[in-house]
């Protein structure tokens, strides 16, 4: 992988991680959770940090890593999205 594709694969990254952010604040929001405790704020603050470390990834396994979190916590957020709108139907 040349110099160039590894900063393209760490941008993108950076906007995956930015999305699942984004999603887990939404739903924190929506779902008023306030204690820090709480497995979905815990969950953000482990996403909040991969997402800072894509910038000191140095190898492609590291980005690999960063991004199954990444995908992991999306699927982690869609689930609970989608048993909230169950509830409220």
């Amino acid at each position: 992988m040349t110099a160039y594709d590894f900063s393209l694969r760490q941008e993108v990254l950076l906007e995956k991680g930015a999305s699942v952010l984004s999603d887990l604040f939404h739903y924190r929001q929506n779902s008023q959770l306030k204690d820090r405790a709480h497995p979905v704020n815990i969950l953000y603050k482990q996403i909040w940090a991969a997402k800072q470390d894509i910038l000191r990834a140095k190898t492609e396994a590291e980005l690999e890593q960063i991004e199954g979190k990444f995908e992991l916590a999306h699927s982690i957020v869609s689930s609970m999205e989608a048993q909230s709108a169950s509830r409220t139907s």
